[in-house]
């Protein structure tokens, strides 16, 4: 069969053209160069994919290289194959020195792409080309998931700020979102900069957090959305997973400590008292860590208002007043948040955080109100509601109502299915313990009350 395919390479290699800076309508003969080269490359393609394919990593990686080496834009898939060749040979290396030789070349690869990326993305579709931040973004996640302990002076520094500059290149573009396995690797290199400086660098973990986050829920969402049932599975199983890790590492942390959040903020809010942008962002990250019930909320929230009023300042002037029992006051301001929105579907998503508020300030009648109102905007949002529910009826010990609507919010939102089953074992493990203690007392107090019967007894009988 490899036979077969290399002599029809070799026919067609007689149609090579020069090779040109841009490729567009070319095929991989047109690329990879002409004469006696262009028979050796495709020779060299045909050999290290077969062995690519029969898992033989060690065979692939010599022809492999000839063909980057003199044919950098035969193909795409050149750097895809590279990229899974050099990674495993690293692995299975046991000489350090040849194991820092293929992680300098699995480097280099990257490299090499950056600087051919117009000419390769040149007879790419559309849909299926890659950016600059595509590319350092994967070359941070190999940096840092190969270099420890293998790369001349690797850093968990260098390896964030490669990320760093890979995600922000690729939120620059806009065509689509960081991948779930970058995201899961990035967060937990900014986990380990935190563990080295946790007071320096809490204010960007906390966003790193917020972001990471916020990527994860949005490719659910459109897992949710999906028509196709395959394509929905591979973004669940893609991030639902990296949301999990992102929250298990975030919790760990204890970076959302409301004392040192009150800390970080508290001068700098003042500071930035004129600065919506800043402003902004502090609200976000208070609210979504548990402090948005504090002073450094409120008066965020209050300075924002007075700047620009919108429908997240609204809110925390709508908390402050509730705090201060001033119910009136602040329904006035959720419902300005209400109307400051621009559409249902924002509608909605504040109704969801209205309903969270109001429960935490233990009333729960009201919460559920804005849960109806929220789904009445966007009926698309009623899995999201009913883990909101769920949560609530968790937190009032009505058990099992919190068990029967996490089974409802992961039927109708597959987005959201995993945190509504995590929750829904959590009650369950409550309820396990629950039953334990309660069976445990009974027996205690069957043995107290037989024991005192006998005392009684005893008693009855000396008399």
């Amino acid at each position: 069969m490899r036979l077969k395919k290399f002599v029809t390479v070799l026919g067609m290699a007689a149609a090579c053209v020069p090779a040109m800076a841009q490729y567009e309508g070319t095929r991989v003969y047109d690329r990879i160069g002409h004469g006696q080269d262009s028979i050796t490359t495709l020779g060299n393609i045909v050999a290290y994919k077969d062995s690519y394919r029969a898992k033989d990593y060690a065979a692939a990686y010599g022809p492999w290289k000839e063909v980057l080496a003199k044919a950098p834009c035969a193909e795409v898939g050149t750097y895809a194959y590279g990229a899974v060749i050099l990674a495993n040979v690293l692995v299975k290396e046991q000489d350090m020195a040849k194991k820092k030789a293929y992680f300098n070349e699995l480097m280099a690869m990257y490299d090499t792409r950056l600087q051919n990326l117009d000419a390769l993305n040149s007879f790419t579709k559309p849909k299926n080309r890659v950016t600059k931040g595509d590319i350092v973004a994967r070359k941070a996640f190999d940096y840092a998931y190969y270099g420890a302990g293998v790369a001349d002076g690797y850093s968990i520094d260098k390896a964030y700020d490669m990320f760093r500059e890979g995600i922000d290149l690729i939120n620059q573009d806009g065509a689509k979102e960081v991948p779930g396995f970058v995201l899961d690797k990035f967060f937990e290199i900014s986990y380990q900069k935190y563990l080295k400086d946790t007071m320096g660098f809490r204010e960007q973990f906390l966003k790193d957090y917020m972001e990471s986050r916020e990527v994860c829920q949005k490719m659910l969402e459109q897992a949710n959305e999906a028509t196709d049932s395959v394509a929905a599975q591979k973004i669940l199983s893609q991030y639902d997973p990296t949301l999990n890790r992102i929250e298990i590492m975030f919790a760990q942390s204890k970076a959302a400590d409301r004392d040192q959040l009150i800390a970080i903020f508290g001068p700098k809010i003042e500071e930035n008292k004129a600065n919506l942008a800043y402003l902004k962002s502090a609200l976000t990250l208070l609210a979504a860590n548990d402090c948005d019930d504090t002073d450094i909320y409120f008066k965020a929230a209050e300075y924002a208002y007075n700047i620009e009023p919108s429908y997240e300042s609204a809110i925390g002037t709508a908390q402050k007043y509730y705090k201060e029992g001033k119910v009136a006051e602040s329904v006035q301001y959720y419902d300005k948040a209400l109307e400051l929105c621009p559409t249902n579907q924002t509608k909605a998503a504040i109704a969801l955080r209205i309903a969270n508020a109001v429960a935490k300030s233990g009333n729960a009648d009201e919460a559920f109100a804005y849960l109806d109102k929220a789904v009445q905007y966007n009926p698309g949002i009623s899995g999201k509601a009913h883990l909101v529910r769920a949560q609530i009826l968790a937190s009032t010990k009505k058990f099992s109502d919190a068990i029967a609507y996490c089974s409802k919010a992961a039927s109708e939102d597959v987005s959201i299915s995993g945190s509504a089953n995590r929750l829904k074992e959590k009650i369950q493990e409550v309820q396990r313990k629950n039953a334990e203690y309660e069976r445990a007392n009974a027996e205690y107090q069957a043995q107290k009350a037989k024991q005192e019967r006998e005392e009684n007894f005893w008693k009855a009988g000396s008399k």
